[in-house]
């Protein structure tokens, strides 16, 4: 870990795959949302360490806010079972 921005980073990331472990286990979650924010937050990681600190703060915030997105979002509601006659 060199700077804040790793840290912030690995935080993000380990919530979102804390999210989808969750979220797989009660239901079948599409996983592009939960990859780009793993995405953003190697991405942001990366730019916090090579100077582009603005940005790496943008890019980690948007990630937080997807993350807190997915997190609200209802579980499937599961299909009734018909009883058979």
């Amino acid at each position: 870990m060199e700077s804040i921005f790793d840290l912030l980073a690995v935080f993000l990331f380990l919530a979102t795959v804390g999210l989808f472990i969750m979220r797989a286990r009660h239901e079948s979650p599409p996983i592009i949302p939960y990859l780009l924010v793993v995405a953003v937050s190697v991405v942001g990681g990366w730019l916090g360490n090579h100077g582009g600190g603005i940005a790496a703060v943008a890019l980690l915030i948007a990630g937080s806010f997807l993350t807190l997105h997915l997190a609200s979002l209802p579980f499937g509601e599961e299909p009734e079972e018909t009883p058979d006659p």
